[in-house]
């Protein structure tokens, strides 16, 4: 049987947070909820990118995640990934660049381009 949270037991988690535009937004109603979801972990994975100088020379930001640590970190099979990651890169969601003999690069594109309605401010 699961326990009740109690008082500040609520904040003892890191969680993930998955932008509303994404859920309910009618331009990403096409995307499957297990990419949804992946593009949610690439984006929580962006705050790593200052600290470490994941800047190419254009000063585009990009993330390191090997195919191992996203199956590990999100419990998705390793054919889950593949299929969730090409279908964010042909939803324009993302992109990849394969340096020969390093990790992938992959660059998280801001979802409020796809948008509709942009934010302003």
């Amino acid at each position: 049987m699961m326990e009740y949270f109690y008082n500040t037991q609520s904040q003892q988690f890191a969680s993930v947070s998955v932008p509303k535009e994404l859920l309910t937004g009618e331009d990403f109603s096409s995307l499957s909820p297990a990419a949804k979801m992946m593009y949610a972990v690439l984006l929580a994975k962006m705050t790593e990118a200052k600290k470490n100088s994941w800047i190419d020379d254009k000063n585009r930001v990009y993330i390191l995640y090997p195919l191992r640590k996203l199956e590990k970190d999100i419990n998705y099979s390793r054919h889950t990934i593949i299929d969730c990651m090409n279908e964010l890169e042909e939803f324009g969601l993302i992109s990849k660049l394969q340096e020969k003999g390093k990790p992938s690069r992959i660059y998280v594109k801001n979802f409020n381009r796809r948008c509709r309605f942009q934010l302003i401010g």
